[in-house]
């Protein structure tokens, strides 16, 4: 069942949770109140992980998630409109028994004031407003109602914010909500309800993701090769295994270097970084060129016609491409993956760049793969030369050239026991400076 956490004041969570068990939603609700706004930010780091969507009280709660949820789709908060203005003035003019002049308030912003004010047409000679964002302290609301009450310029206050009618509340300050009305927690409830289904039939959509290893055939011509290409093929499948593993998917061959898995949508979305470091391993492991195309649609048909479609355009530019359900194509990139760490070989921005620069894609590809899989960081032209079985002078060229592109580094030489001049040790760097 999906998991909705109510943020806001004592009061306000109450009513929600009181309105969303009579709409008898097939959602399970959890509630979050606080003493003050700025705890919304505690709350959502400890709790963002047993909770599916939020629903805060007002706009500040909201604006304070909204910096640090990366998932904006999956809040909501509770506008309250101009009825909420009414309710505070009537209390306020039934208690104090004034009209609609001499008090103090607080709004986030002037335009439902101003509707308001201009509905009843209340002249605002003796109004006092304050607006405020999410970066102003309650203690600076409180004194500005505070003073002016203080001062006699008003009969009371109206406040949005819980904490600070408590606060005047205590101080003697005849002091009112602008709260939310039952109509508008029930409308955004039901927006809430709605978004959730839209949401959760996206996520089952079906996801197609077709990999192709670019021109394998040609690399594998004699027949004592038939037995490396069958071996490179196993090893290629065991990554595409674990990948589909991790989708929830089903892997399928397609023909020479040519793999296809079945997954869903929300599957596919929450591991766009664990696609691009298998895309990374292909390329590593084999060293050819990776075309990795997406595709979601409502069914299997749709999925893989759009997958083959942004294959198409993959094998040209690069890049993991996808095409949404409606058409659209955009380049998938994960927010997580660290360049510097982890050179995406796939991107084309990247081997543009070592084109530019002069350097062998595969040799560079084939020297990463090397030193990744010695574990060891550091390496002497001696070592790539050896294991790759190249020429010594060629490969110090080579190296030489990934220094200057920023690629690589010396950071040192070797301690020798015999005369002779050290070798330079060197390492990669990861990043294109």
């Amino acid at each position: 069942m999906i998991s909705v956490g109510i943020i806001g004041p004592h009061s306000t969570v109450k009513r929600i949770l009181h309105t969303a068990q009579r709409m008898h939603l097939d959602i399970y609700f959890q509630s979050f109140p606080y003493e003050k706004v700025k705890e919304t930010r505690r709350i959502i780091e400890e709790n963002g992980n047993s909770v599916d969507f939020w629903i805060f009280s007002g706009k500040i709660s909201y604006h304070i998630a909204y910096q640090e949820i990366k998932n904006k789709e999956r809040l909501i908060y509770i506008n309250h409109t101009e009825a909420g203005i009414f309710k505070g003035l009537i209390e306020f003019t039934n208690q104090t028994q004034s009209p609609f002049d001499y008090f103090s308030i607080d709004e986030i912003s002037k335009s439902h004031l101003e509707d308001a004010f201009n509905q009843l047409s209340i002249k605002r000679e003796h109004i006092f407003l304050k607006t405020f964002s999410e970066k102003t302290s309650t203690e600076e609301l409180i004194h500005f109602h505070h003073h002016h009450w203080k001062n006699g310029k008003t009969k009371g206050a109206i406040t949005c914010y819980e904490e600070v009618y408590l606060q005047l509340k205590k101080m003697g300050v005849p002091a009112f909500r602008i709260s939310t009305s039952d109509i508008e927690i029930k409308h955004t409830l039901t927006l809430l309800s709605e978004r959730i289904k839209t949401i959760y039939f996206k996520d089952s959509q079906v996801a197609v993701l077709l990999f192709e290893m670019v021109q394998l055939e040609n690399y594998f011509k004699s027949s004592k090769q038939t037995y490396e290409l069958q071996f490179l093929e196993l090893k290629l499948k065991k990554i595409l295994i674990l990948l589909s593993e991790q989708l929830n998917g089903s892997l399928v061959e397609k023909g020479l270097g040519r793999y296809l898995i079945f997954s869903s949508r929300g599957d596919t979305d929450r591991e766009i970084q664990k696609i691009e470091e298998t895309v990374n391993d292909l390329i590593l492991e084999s060293g050819l060129k990776v075309g990795i195309g997406i595709g979601f649609g409502e069914t299997v048909f749709l999925a893989e016609l759009n997958a083959n479609q942004a294959l198409r355009k993959s094998k040209e530019d690069g890049g993991i491409i996808l095409v949404q359900e409606n058409g659209e194509v955009i380049e998938a990139e994960s927010e997580n993956v660290d360049s510097v760490e982890f050179p995406n070989f796939n991107d084309k921005n990247f081997i543009n760049t070592l084109k530019k620069e002069n350097i062998n894609v595969k040799h560079y590809i084939e020297t990463f793969a090397l030193v990744k899989k010695s574990g060891v960081n550091e390496f002497t032209v001696k070592d790539i030369s050896t294991q790759l079985a190249r020429d010594e002078r060629n490969t110090r060229r080579f190296i030489e050239s990934l220094c200057e592109a920023g690629l690589a580094e010396c950071i040192g030489h070797e301690t020798l026991q015999t005369r002779g001049r050290p070798r330079r040790i060197y390492k990669l760097v990861y990043a294109i400076k």
